[in-house]
């Protein structure tokens, strides 16, 4: 879904900025598959204190409430959902959870048992049970701690509450038989459920302790929060954050209730540091390459800095670029003419130079070239059944728009002489670059086909709450969205984004206002699958016949750069947009 992630960028998870296509999917040396035990060898550095510096804060410091990509470097440092990841993959493994679920045959029961021998941090101390997850979800439901994605995923739970709550709900679909064992009931079948188990909102909360802060108007569990992670933020005795300083800094010690022996992350460091406020991305570059700092937390070194580090021998192997999983794209609304009509929009997707608009974000050390939806962090995951990069229904050569290709869409339409003619048109994006210079390309080529676009440039965030998440106020084109998936499951791409029922008053993420029929029917069936190839397949039949439509042109499927110190081992983190894995990082000089 939404989740925001890097500062300065704009896709929903509005996203950001940067990366060089041929290093595209660069994956650090660290971590692997097999046993749960997993990270360096035995020469491993154990010590040490890594800085990570970032523009912004966290979006939330409640675990339950977290959903920015950044948030995440935190949380799944200190805390430890059913599943996690090692950063080396984008697939699920089990955290707290000892095992995969054991799934029903008709899909609809998820039964997971929990490992042993992890406890809560001071000034908790008890060992975890299930009924702590069991809560941890439920508060998700309160109106108190307001979950931003517990109703799109867990909302096929028996018993789920179809808004926010006055407290925290028991819901019956969660049930603990016994204190290591947790059981799912749902109303449906469902293909995504499993990864979203792996989501923070699974993590154990203590209900004894969090009550009394999750009771009040707006929840304060997150300045009290207990960790069950290798780390946790810096407390005093009473449980109250002393290490959180919003906005300045996040201070993470080690959680002296953790065991080793029942986790995946080997914790090298003694302590993080999250240093926050640096606005200037060049000089957060430079102290990181001067070894004053270790990695960037939310903000990519500038396209200038990458240009520079890429060809600097000494340098260009402390950088890392991975793809952000999902695509930038020019939304269409279809709710009004002329985009109601399908050759319209066909024309504008052949008149569009996808090179020049990448251009707008640095070219290509931004990233591909985008021509469907699904981009290549999926691979056998809906990627590579969708054509992957073969799969191009408006291609054009170099990418660069081919105007006699539009025009016959325009004739098609009714436009005699292959030039629209109808009313002007109007369009809503950034008031600063790179987002106004992107909608100053989409104008201009629109123009080669008689398209007057009149650009009503506003803040980012004002784009989307007055205009494109409004669709009564949406306007003709919205040229700066964008979606990234909360986990690698085509469904969570491509289903709030161009799923006719997902169309809101406000709020709304189906930008094109996609209302297909037969879209919608395949899309509720596929919501079902159970097997993951037989999903895989029908979301990237999904992702083709979407494309095909152009409600929404994608034009980037971006990668984000890390850039780590020397004086550290370099982790990104495959799932989570490249961000800097400090559980897995060693300091090494």
């Amino acid at each position: 879904m939404k989740r925001p992630h890097h500062q300065g960028g704009n896709i929903m998870r509005p996203a950001l900025a940067a990366g060089i296509a041929a290093l595209a999917l660069a994956a650090a040396g660290c971590g692997g598959s097999g046993s749960l035990k997993s990270g360096s060898s035995g020469s491993a550095q154990k010590g040490g204190t890594i800085t990570v510096l970032s523009a912004g804060d966290v979006d939330q410091i409640d675990p339950g409430q977290m959903y920015y990509s950044f948030s995440y470097e935190i949380g799944y440092a200190t805390q430890r959902p059913l599943f996690a990841y090692k950063p080396d993959s984008v697939d699920t493994v089990p955290d707290l959870a000892v095992a995969k679920p054991v799934v029903s045959k008709d899909g609809k029961t998820f039964t997971v048992k929990l490992r042993r021998g992890v406890r809560f941090s001071p000034p908790v101390n008890r060992p975890v049970t299930s009924a702590d997850v069991k809560y941890a979800i439920e508060r998700g439901f309160a109106s108190s701690v307001a979950n931003g994605y517990v109703t799109t995923y867990f909302d096929d739970l028996v018993g789920a509450p179809k808004q926010a709550t006055s407290g925290v709900p028991g819901i019956p679909g969660i049930q603990t038989p016994d204190k290591h064992t947790i059981v799912f009931k749902l109303k449906r079948p469902s293909g995504v459920f499993q990864g979203a188990l792996g989501m923070l909102i699974t993590a154990p909360v203590p209900p004894e302790y969090a009550r009394q802060f999750d009771s009040k108007t707006t929840s304060d569990y997150g300045t009290h929060q207990v960790a069950t992670g290798p780390y946790m933020i810096q407390n005093s005795s009473a449980g109250k954050l002393t290490g959180y300083q919003p906005g300045r800094r996040i201070l993470l010690v080690r959680n002296p209730n953790w065991n080793p022996s029942t986790t995946l992350r080997p914790a090298f460091a003694d302590q993080i540091v999250f240093r926050e406020g640096f606005q200037h991305p060049t000089v957060l570059t430079r102290m990181i390459l001067n070894g004053d700092a270790d990695a960037n937390g939310d903000t990519p070194p500038p396209p200038a800095e990458l240009r520079s580090i890429t060809g600097n021998p000494s340098e260009k192997d402390q950088l890392t670029f991975t793809l952000e999983g999902g695509a930038r794209y020019i939304s269409l609304n279809t709710a009004k003419p002329p985009f109601d009509n399908k050759f319209v929009r066909m024309a504008v997707a052949y008149a569009l130079d996808r090179n020049a608009l990448r251009l707008t974000r640095g070219g290509p050390i931004d990233g591909r070239i985008a021509t469907h939806f699904i981009d290549p962090s999926f691979s056998d995951k809906g990627f590579v059944q969708a054509g992957g990069s073969g799969f191009d229904p408006f291609a054009t050569p170099d990418h660069s728009g081919d105007l006699r290709k539009a025009r016959e869409m325009l004739q098609k339409a009714g436009f005699a002489n292959g030039k629209y003619s109808g009313p002007g048109l109007t369009q809503v994006a950034d008031n600063t670059p790179p987002g106004s210079d992107t909608a100053r390309v989409v104008a201009s080529n629109l123009a080669r086909i008689g398209m007057r676009v009149r650009t009503i440039s506003v803040t980012h965030a004002t784009m989307f709450t007055r205009f494109c998440n409004v669709p009564k106020q949406e306007p003709n084109i919205c040229p700066n969205v964008g979606w990234i998936a909360d986990f690698h499951e085509p469904q969570a791409l491509l289903d709030a984004t161009f799923n006719g029922k997902n169309i809101v008053p406000v709020n709304n993420s189906n930008w094109p206002q996609l209302n297909d029929p037969r879209i919608n029917a395949l899309m509720a069936r596929a919501e079902t699958i159970v097997d993951p190839q037989q999903r895989f397949a029908a979301w990237a039949r999904i992702d083709q016949l979407v494309t095909k439509t152009a409600v929404a042109i994608p034009w980037l499927w971006e990668t984000f750069p890390t850039l780590f110190s020397s004086n550290v081992t370099k982790v990104p983190e495959l799932w989570n947009l490249g961000a800097p894995d400090v559980t897995f990082m060693e300091v090494t000089g």
